[in-house]
């Protein structure tokens, strides 16, 4: 999975691992790079979730960040 996040974007696996790229001004002050910060996020999340099972999605659906996502899955398949 490690090697496939960083195929398509290596900053998506830096989001996995370190946390969510932060966006700090209102969604109404968004410049590009905010947009480009919180569409990343999305990925990472989106990308995680549809290489689930539905049992495994169920698990961390309530998660809030790709890392958190991320260390869930590990704690349980470690």
């Amino acid at each position: 999975m490690e090697f496939f996040l960083q195929g398509l974007d290596y900053q998506i696996w830096s989001i996995i691992e370190e946390g969510d790229l932060l966006v700090t001004n209102e969604k109404d002050k968004w410049t590009e790079d905010d947009k480009k910060k919180i569409s990343l996020n999305c990925k990472a999340k989106s990308i995680l979730c549809c290489a689930l099972s539905k049992k495994e999605f169920n698990c961390i659906s309530a998660c809030k960040s790709a890392m958190e996502m991320w260390e869930k899955l590990r704690i349980t398949y470690e």
